[in-house]
């Protein structure tokens, strides 16, 4: 049999940096490398429970990149500076019910995250990981999720094709009792709406609690489509409190609630017994613009609930009462994560949605007032992981509204040059109210950069800001419009560093690489191996990810005597072109084949 085989070149890295740097940021963010911070008390981590937790995130995350652990004693505060030094892309603060994760604390977490560095923009995508119990807290970062069917519990589903939030869900409007919106898969996007409920049942409190039971709903009708599955992210809707959910709005209505009790869910319906809540599949729970249903402040409230018995693995929920300036961190939130489904995981969402809320306020458009947008900055909150595998279904580019690119080549003096491209995809964009809060583009950097080092060369919008890890553009003003299919640029030089600690500073460490290596990817018949030669002695971490970030080899290996190491892998890879990664004693490198 013959065998094929690549060998990386100089010029194939060089290739390899614009490569990666083309695909969407979220992969980039998603794939082998991130660093990754544990946050938890001294207390909590002299507590088994608790410890377990943060010792399942640690070696978790460490398989996938760099991970440390970092306790605090009096003050969550206590670990800004060497957390900052830490860079972390992500960061999970693990804090005990009431106690330690209260309404304080996340503000506290807020203000942290916000003052890492010098710049007053987020610095790291974070999560808060609670439950009633530690046993709650550990199974939920334990759990991945592709998110399929949702339900939209108190609202209804839009229709706007060619864009595709969802591969399938149901809505309910929170206002009727019979109006229901089925979305099937495979139909675009398209809606098809009844104005009866499954089962002609008036009380959806009824109907919510048996899916969430569900570990499929099985629903068809004839000649429309099926929905089948469990239901993966409840978005609720209606009106919400500490410890209870109303689904029928403005009024409750002859419909029921949804209540919080000892870590567990119910259902209490108009009419009829209590139904015990026992989710048997991992869920998101979504309280897109529902008032406190994200306060901790009691062990009885629906965070407990959702996270016990209701199985949470993330939740993202008001702390306050939501009101008028709401709407970056709600719909804000919603049509950034769903508008391009797949690419953004709610954290990711969260925080970009966050930091535009900033900008907002730094840089007024004077489309809203900004003291209502600055109430809502620090008074919601993501709990989870904000690193787990969950995220929405994804029918790639062509259902979504808009596309961004941003790449990147090595120019002369230690700059580098990056291009970032945005196109909309869906429609036409115009300047408005919504616009402020959704389409403004957000996006993590593929690298962290010196921003006292950024020069802008080119751009067709308007102001933007540059940090070490994003940017926030400012791409239309007052009166202007980005039809269909065309684009914006916006181009910058920057250095490009790797922020390491000196004396509680950032400096600009000296890189690291490996000995002269050779890196081959062979395929003979039904078996692909990676074969690496002239690496020092030592262990070694290989990683192989498609340009989609998906992850095909994660794996420490060892070399022999003469260097050499061999990595047969499961199944042959897809055609298509790959990019992988070796890291070991003395630094790492990147290297790209094809198959």
């Amino acid at each position: 049999m013959k065998c094929k085989r690549y060998t990386v070149s100089a010029s194939l890295l060089i290739i390899l940096i614009t490569v990666i740097m083309v695909s969407s940021v979220n992969s980039i963010a998603q794939s082998p490398g991130y660093t990754y911070a544990v946050v938890c008390s001294e207390a909590a981590y002299s507590d088994n429970g608790w410890k377990s937790v943060a010792d399942l995130l640690v070696k978790k995350h460490a398989a996938k990149g760099e991970c440390r652990l970092f306790t605090w004693k009096s003050d969550v505060g206590e670990v800004k500076t060497s957390l900052g030094n830490f860079n972390p892309d992500y960061v999970a603060f693990i804090a005990k019910p009431v106690t330690e994760c209260n309404t304080s604390f996340i503000v506290a977490v807020h203000r942290l995250c916000r003052n890492l560095d010098s710049d007053p923009y987020g610095d790291a995508i974070w999560g808060i990981v609670t439950g009633y119990k530690a046993e709650d807290a550990l199974r939920a970062v334990s759990e991945s999720l592709h998110i399929k069917t949702v339900l939209a519990a108190s609202g209804n589903l839009s229709y706007e094709p060619p864009i595709e939030r969802f591969y399938q869900g149901i809505g309910m409007t929170c206002d009727s009792y019979t109006k229901t919106d089925y979305l099937f898969n495979g139909k675009r996007g398209s809606v098809y709406t009844e104005n009866k409920r499954p089962d002609n049942e008036q009380d959806r409190i009824k109907i919510v609690s048996k899916w969430l039971n569900s570990e499929s709903l099985n629903i068809s009708i004839q000649g429309k489509g099926t929905i089948d599955g469990a239901v993966d992210c409840i978005i609720t809707g209606g009106h919400g409190n500490v410890n209870l959910w109303q689904c029928h709005y403005p009024d409750a209505g002859t419909e029921g609630y949804m209540r919080s009790s000892g870590g567990k869910l119910y259902g209490s319906p108009y009419a009829g017994s209590s139904i015990e809540i026992n989710a048997k599949t991992p869920k998101v729970y979504w309280c897109l613009s529902n008032c406190l249903m994200g306060n901790p402040d009691n062990k009885d409230n629906v965070v407990y609930g959702a996270f016990g018995s209701g199985r949470a693995v993330q939740m993202f929920g008001f702390i306050i009462n939501a009101s008028a300036g709401d709407e970056f961190m709600a719909w804000g939130v919603y049509d950034r994560v769903t508008k391009r489904a797949g690419l953004l995981t709610l954290p990711q969402g969260y925080f970009q949605s966050n930091n535009n809320a900033l900008f907002e306020i730094r840089n007024p458009g004077n489309q809203i007032n900004t003291r209502l947008v600055q109430q809502f900055m620090d008074s919601t909150v993501f709990y989870g992981d904000p690193a787990a595998d969950v995220q929405f279904h994804s029918f790639g580019d062509s259902s979504h509204a808009f596309k961004t690119d941003i790449t990147m080549a090595e120019i002369s003096n230690g700059l580098t040059e990056f291009t970032y491209t945005y196109k909309m995809i869906a429609h036409d964009l115009e300047y408005g109210e919504g616009y402020c809060y959704q389409f403004r583009p957000v996006s993590m950097l593929p690298v962290r950069i010196d921003p006292s080092t950024v020069t802008i060369v080119k751009n067709e919008g308007h102001k933007c800001e540059i940090t070490d890890n994003m940017l926030i553009w400012e791409m239309l003003s007052k009166g202007e419009k980005l039809n269909k299919g065309l684009s914006k640029t916006l181009k910058w030089q920057a250095k490009v560093t790797d922020f390491k600690t000196s004396a509680g500073k950032n400096t600009q460490a000296a890189p690291k690489s490996l000995v002269k290596e050779e890196i081959r990817y062979i395929k003979n018949g039904a078996v692909c191996s990676i074969m690496l030669s002239g690496l020092s002695d030592g262990n070694y971490v290989l990683s192989v990810v498609d340009l989609a970030g998906k992850t095909y080899i994660l794996k420490t290996i060892s070399t022999s005597v003469n260097g050499t190491a061999q990595v047969v892998m499961d199944k042959t890879l897809p055609s298509g072109v790959y990019c992988g990664k070796v890291a070991g004693p003395r630094g790492s490198k990147s290297f790209l084949f094809m198959q």
